[in-house]
């Protein structure tokens, strides 16, 4: 039995070989159906691309199916084939020909992909059938749900507007439309293009929706996982910028120090090479004098026969030698501290509310540890060299005393006998060259002695702090609330100023000579000293920046100005309080402001406080106010170049009036400017400024428009100024002392910490009368008819048919407020009419005859 069983499987089993063998296709039908296939995928890629270039340039103008054209300019791109092509498509599948060309190019990837794959007619027919499904569904919705524009689908009525889906679609999409309705008809029509789609593409939307959900989910995980990632990564940024920061710290630090190391060397090279040429500028001389003397010896024995045993005296010099000059170096002797403040630490943060001013403590302090000069050997060695220097000029000059500063060191030579000192003064640039520095002046006359001084820039520069110079005994003695702290001298002596004696000044230099500095540091000296009750500062800055630090301190009149018409009105309100307070001390029977001020607050101290002597009742009922002790006004205006430029010269005017008359009034100038020229710095203005500053300029025209004299343009930069003080023609040179912008802020917000300034608004608003003026009558302030005047206004008026203001100050040279009272009588006598929208008066009276 169990053979027989193996018998039979064994028969089925060479049975279904054979039949396999004989169900193996010969190699020709392989070859042919490997042709077939190939041929086909060419095919359909070639017509899908055709077809889609055909559609896309498709003209309903062209010739084709649905319209008969003799045109022989066809617009296809396809040529006339491909119009007809585009057309029969257009017409029979509407808006969705453009399916046909796309899924005929899916399916021939789909051949190129599985190209090896088995080749089924029943396959090949069921694809064919999906095809059909998905074109028919796809035209039925585009007829249930879209509309056509007219005249872009051919073989379509234009009142047709339901045709997007071509002929096919208007009959399949109306047949299942009118059946089905359109929700019905809707969704066959989708399950039917879904199936079409699926079996002419092998599409499983199962692995589909397969896909869409693994790559929402793996969306999902990378989006919860960005905010840590981005956190590494800001984590990773910021460590590598750290590590980065450190080493640029650590190249900068070690480039430092070889710069240091680098300079160190080069200095000491400098030094030696300096020590060397004056130890050999020394033996030189030692030779020199040791041959005149050997020479002179030989000359005395020659003279004297060769007489034996008698001693003879060495031969006098004219002068003594190089090596037993008396040289003096007078050090420098540090400024005291007052004991009015002591320094301590600078303390930042909130403002030091503590005393009538603020503290010193606000101010930066000294650094000690600067190196500065030259050494004691080295000021010798250079003495030396300067004595052999001038004598390689014919100049024959000996130093004789050394002042060692913190900027410059000067040395005093005494030149010989017929040396003029113009000669040493033409030598300043030849010096500077030999002497391998960067500039040298030579003071020609130094009040008190006989000798020249040689002014020569140190290697290292010492700064000088504005804290070190107002906490000096010297800065502590001046009791003036106008103290100006300037900087020190060549010596390193504080240098302090009083704007009351000056009693104005003009500062003047070229950009980055250290003029803003300098007007800083005076500033904050005038606020170390004076409160709001003892002085009152207008501040100008044409450029908006330098002063703007100010705004809003309680020593302000009125806000940083600004605009230059404003400007104007303050200086004009300058001059009309300059002129009260001449009439109020004239009537107080005093000379100035300190008498009027001790005055004031001698009869406040006894009870009897003094009425105003010129108050002028209204009304009955109003009394005149008492009077106060007045404050100093300071006028500090940052470049008067620009307000010239823009106003005109009637600042120039203003300018002079207050320079001429507002001393004893307690008015004071500031006025500062970086443009030297004869322009600006008038004859005028000079004449009347008769203290100046000068910093740092480019030529010696430029020093002789600032100080009537050259030397600015041999000045370092940087804060080194020439101070000409009133009352002598000879400037003293000093070194300005430095504040930066943080120690001005802290002063500032010290200063309005303890309390808010009171603006005077009328300053700017120019409603103010600044005195009579040359051609002003006191008649102005009657009646402007009976003005003598008048008239000839009234005439100009009528004649020109001009009714302005300026127009009769400028013919008949009169004030603006009479030429203003004028103008309003003529509009209520029915002259001229009031004033129009656009500012201007029509005249109604008729010309004269």
């Amino acid at each position: 039995m169990v053979g027989k069983l193996l018998a039979t499987r064994a028969k089925k089993q060479t049975t279904r070989a054979r039949n396999t063998q004989k169900a193996a296709p010969p190699a020709w039908a392989l070859l042919i159906a490997r042709g077939f296939r190939e041929g086909t995928l060419i095919f359909l890629l070639f017509m899908s691309l055709f077809l889609l270039v055909a559609l896309s340039s498709f003209d309903p103008g062209d010739p084709g199916w649905s319209s008969v054209s003799n045109a022989t300019n066809i617009h296809n791109m396809g040529g006339r084939i491909g119009a007809w092509c585009a057309d029969v498509l257009m017409s029979l599948f509407g808006y969705f020909a453009f399916l046909f060309p796309i899924l005929i190019g899916y399916r021939a990837w789909l051949i190129f992909k599985d190209f090896n794959g088995p080749w089924s007619w029943l396959l090949t027919g069921l694809r064919t059938l999906g095809f059909i499904m998905c074109m028919l569904a796809a035209t039925g919705l585009a007829y249930l749900h879209f509309e056509v524009v007219p005249g872009t689908l051919p073989a379509i009525d234009s009142a047709d507007r339901n045709g997007a889906g071509g002929i096919l679609g208007i009959e399949f999409g109306q047949v299942v439309g009118d059946e089905l309705g359109e929700l019905g008809g809707t969704l066959l029509l989708l399950a039917l293009f879904l199936l079409g789609l699926t079996m002419f593409a092998d599409i499983s939307w199962i692995r589909v929706m397969d896909t869409l959900g693994r790559v929402t989910l793996v969306g999902l995980e990378w989006l919860l996982q960005l905010p840590g990632k981005l956190q590494a990564y800001q984590q990773h940024r910021a460590e590598a910028k750290v590590q980065m920061l450190a080493e640029r710290q650590a190249a900068r630090a070690e480039k430092e120090r070889q710069k240091a190391l680098q300079r160190d060397q080069k200095k000491a090279k400098a030094d030696a090479a300096k020590a060397q040429a004056a130890k050999q500028a020394v033996e030189k001389a030692k030779a020199k004098e040791a041959a005149r003397a050997a020479k002179a010896a030989k000359a005395a024995a020659a003279e004297n026969k060769g007489v034996a045993n008698i001693d003879q005296p060495p031969v006098a010099m004219d002068g003594p030698s190089i090596q037993q000059l008396p040289l003096k170096i007078t050090e420098a002797s540090k400024p005291k501290i007052g004991k009015k403040q002591k320094r301590r630490p600078v303390r930042t943060g909130d403002p030091i509310l503590s005393g009538d001013i603020p503290s010193f403590d606000l101010l930066d302090p000294a650094d000690d540890d600067a190196k500065t000069g030259f050494s004691a050997e080295a000021l010798a060695d250079m003495s030396r060299l300067l004595e052999l220097k001038l004598a390689d000029f014919n100049v024959e000059a000996t130093v004789e005393n050394v002042l060692p500063g913190p900027v410059i060191t000067r040395f005093e030579i005494q030149p010989a006998a017929g040396i003029k000192v113009s000669r040493i003064t033409n030598l300043a640039k030849d010096l500077a060259r030999s002497l391998a520095v960067i500039s040298v002046r030579v003071v020609e006359v130094i009040p008190g002695k006989t000798v020249v001084g040689i002014e020569i820039p140190n290697e290292n520069r010492e700064i000088i702090r504005l804290g070190e110079v107002i906490a000096s005994d010297e800065f502590d003695k001046v009791k003036s609330p106008l103290s100006l702290a300037l900087g020190k001298d060549i010596s390193g002596l504080p240098i302090i100023a009083d704007l009351q004696k000056m009693p104005h000044l003009l500062v003047a230099g070229t950009t980055g000579s250290g003029k803003s500095v300098g007007l800083n540091a005076m500033l904050l000296s005038m606020l170390f000293k004076a409160t709001p009750d003892e002085l009152r500062l207008i501040m100008i800055d044409p450029k908006m920046l330098e002063l703007s630090v100010y705004d809003n301190i309680p020593h302000l009149l009125t806000p940083v100005v600004t605009d230059m018409k404003e400007a104007s009105n303050a200086l004009r309100w300058c001059v009309a309080e300059m002129e009260r307070r001449y009439r109020l001390m004239a009537a107080m029977g005093v000379r100035n402001l300190a008498g009027f001020n001790k005055k004031i607050r001698d009869a406040i101290a006894a009870g009897e406080p003094i009425k105003d002597p010129l108050f002028k009742p209204e009304l009955d009922s109003q009394e005149p106010e008492e009077l106060e002790p007045l404050p100093f006004i300071v006028v500090v205006v940052d470049e008067f170049a620009d307000m010239m430029m823009i106003v005109g010269k009637k600042v120039e005017e203003q300018i002079a009036r207050i320079a001429q008359k507002a001393r004893a009034a307690g008015i004071h100038l500031i006025l500062a400017t970086q443009r030297p020229s004869v322009d600006v710095i008038t004859g005028l203005i000079k004449a009347n400024v008769p203290t100046r500053i000068g910093f740092q300029v480019s030529s010696k025209v430029d020093s002789r428009t600032i100080l009537d004299q050259g030397g600015a343009e041999q000045l370092l930069g940087h804060g080194d100024m020439l101070y000409l003080p009133p009352g002598t023609g000879l400037p003293v040179r000093v070194h300005g002392a430095f504040v930066d912008d943080d120690e001005v802020h802290r002063v500032c917000d010290d200063w309005r910490a303890r309390g808010e300034p009171d603006y005077l608004d009328e300053i700017l608003e120019g409603t103010h009368e600044a005195g009579p003026a040359p051609g002003d009558e006191a008649a102005g302030d009657g009646d402007s008819e009976s003005d003598p005047l008048y008239d000839q206004a009234v005439q100009f008026v009528t004649e020109t048919r001009r009714a302005s203001i300026s127009s009769v100050q400028r013919k008949l040279k009169i004030g603006y407020n009479r030429a203003a009272r004028m103008i309003e009588t003529m509009e209520a006598a029915g002259v001229i009419s009031t004033m129009g929208t656009n500012g201007q008066r029509e005249v109604l009276a008729p010309p004269p005859r």
